[in-house]
């Protein structure tokens, strides 16, 4: 399914789970990586943080077409 996050990510990506009212997705290699995707060399050791991922996107935001608010200059 299609996924946008706002801050830029969006792509295709398989559902992990559900909590609540986010999705929480494994995206595909091919998506795009927007403004909430944080490298692991600013936050330490660890893996790489993404909201798509780890924090889980609303409903809202599969399969609609991607309404991007935040641009990154």
């Amino acid at each position: 399914m299609y996924f946008w996050t706002g801050r830029g990510s969006h792509g295709y990506a398989i559902i992990r789970a559900i909590e609540g009212d986010r999705v929480l997705l494994n995206p595909e290699p091919d998506a795009v990586k927007g403004s909430d995707f944080h490298a692991r060399s600013h936050h330490g050791p660890g893996r790489d943080r993404w909201h798509p991922r780890d924090r889980g996107i609303p409903f809202s935001q599969i399969d609609t077409p991607p309404r991007i608010w935040y641009t990154n200059f």
